[in-house]
């Protein structure tokens, strides 16, 4: 297990690795087999250092490249491993600071009169579950309407490896903003049977407060 550590200002991670790093990558993607072993423990040395900028999403990205690279080879499966290492600590980071009672901001004028009659919507978070709730006019209370298991999208693309994946095979990500303190939920596609589709048109965001 790859032990985190706090961030440390005095590094410019741009500057100082992930350039060289990418130069790498490209130069690797068009090595030959018998030279693409030396390229991968170069990449995998490499990241190692990497592990200063603690950006560990992007580290845990470049060791599932170093993994990519060669599968068989023992230095991949150390990769592997190091990337579901970060994987695991920034998803129960990512949980840990949504655990709480979120109620939906409407971003509708006020004027707007809801067909449905609903008036409020609410999600409870804890370390396993998401657990969604409406409140309709003239009801007296809440109405659990939906229950998701916290289970996260494998998607090797992913922006942040932390997109959660609902049963009905929607990915969302939910983000905290660090100015508002508002929970963002955004939809961003759905897993199908070939990998990961995206949506293209039009952007669906829901806007939460934490109640006390």
């Amino acid at each position: 297990m790859i032990e985190l550590q706090s961030k440390k200002p005095v590094l410019n991670p741009t500057k100082n690795h992930i350039f060289p790093l990418l130069l790498l990558l490209a130069t690797a993607l068009c090595a030959q087999d018998n030279t693409r072993n030396e390229y991968q423990k170069k990449l995998f040395n490499d990241t190692q250092e990497t592990l200063e900028i603690h950006d560990y999403v992007v580290v845990a990205r470049l060791f599932a490249f170093v993994h990519n690279m060669n599968q068989k080879s023992e230095i991949a499966q150390i990769a592997l491993k190091k990337a579901d290492s970060l994987k695991s600590i920034f998803r129960k980071n990512k949980v840990k600071s949504l655990i709480g009672n979120w109620k939906w901001i409407s971003k509708d004028p006020d004027w707007v009169i809801r067909d449905d009659g609903l008036v409020g919507k609410m999600i409870t978070i804890n370390t396993d579950e998401m657990l969604f709730f409406e409140l309709y006019r003239n009801s007296k209370k809440w109405k659990l309407v939906k229950t998701e298991k916290i289970k996260f999208s494998k998607n090797p693309e992913s922006y942040s490896f932390t997109e959660v994946l609902y049963s009905n095979s929607q990915v969302w990500d939910y983000n905290i903003d660090k100015d508002t303190g508002e929970l963002t939920a955004l939809y961003i596609g759905d897993k199908i049977e070939e990998g990961y589709s995206e949506m293209i048109c039009g952007t669906l965001v829901l806007y939460y407060f934490k109640l006390q």
